[in-house]
């Protein structure tokens, strides 16, 4: 099968970029289009992302909505949603500690009223159940954009560190015999130009083993059956 190898990190990304191999599925271009060779081994470029979605859409036979709506709460509502929500919940917080130490009170005092503080708590435990709820949309694009800064300042870093280490490269050759430097140039030159057509053709090779295997399978399935 085409794989690459995936280092530690790439693993731990949550919104990893797309393999290397994606280039392969592209529809391949028309024989003189675009310096296409006759067998049609060129390939277009990948088409662009699709439009973002707006409204109902389906995924896996579900459908979705992109369009948030709050499920109504039925019982007491005991914050308000024109604040910040986070000094709501640590208020709420604070008053379920103070109700749960009245209720040990009165364990100990007045068994008889233990039902009463019993509903207080759970009231006020549904109602940060209800307001967490209503902020899962923004805990979602906080994360989301703290993942993609992340990224973007790991991309910058292994920029500079590949800058850094090309100037050395440069520094090193400058002192270097003239001769050699072109000997350099010219292997390097050979091995990127050879580099591309012999991956493609390793993916074409195993994307076409795939698809034998795959319809060798259906023959025996077919006998089988």
């Amino acid at each position: 099968p085409l794989t690459r190898p995936r280092s530690s990190s790439c693993q731990r990304m949550s919104y990893p970029p797309p393999p290397d191999f994606y280039r392969l599925y592209a529809p391949p271009l028309a024989s003189g289009e675009g310096g296409a060779a006759a067998g049609g081994s060129a390939h277009a470029p990948p088409p662009g992302p699709p439009p973002p979605v707006k409204g109902e859409y389906t995924v896996f036979g579900s459908g979705h909505s992109t369009i948030t709506v709050e499920a109504p709460f039925e019982q007491s509502k005991l914050y308000r949603s024109d604040v910040d929500l986070r000094l709501e919940l640590k208020r709420l917080n604070s008053e379920v500690l103070r109700r749960f130490t009245a209720l040990t009170l009165n364990l100990a005092e007045v068994p008889s009223q233990y039902a009463r503080r019993v509903e207080e708590i759970a009231l006020l435990c549904n109602n940060l159940h209800h307001l967490l709820n209503a902020i899962r949309p923004s805990q979602a694009r906080a994360t989301l954009e703290h993942v993609l800064r992340e990224q973007v300042r790991q991309k910058r870093e292994k920029v500079e560190e590949l800058r850094g280490h090309a100037a050395a490269a440069a520094a090193a050759m400058a002192g270097a015999p003239a001769d050699f430097v072109h000997t350099v140039e010219v292997a390097t030159a050979a091995t990127t130009a050879t580099a591309a057509p012999n991956w493609l053709a390793r993916g074409n090779s195993g994307v076409r083993s795939q698809s034998a295997a795959v319809e060798g399978g259906e023959e025996r399935m077919q006998i089988d059956g």
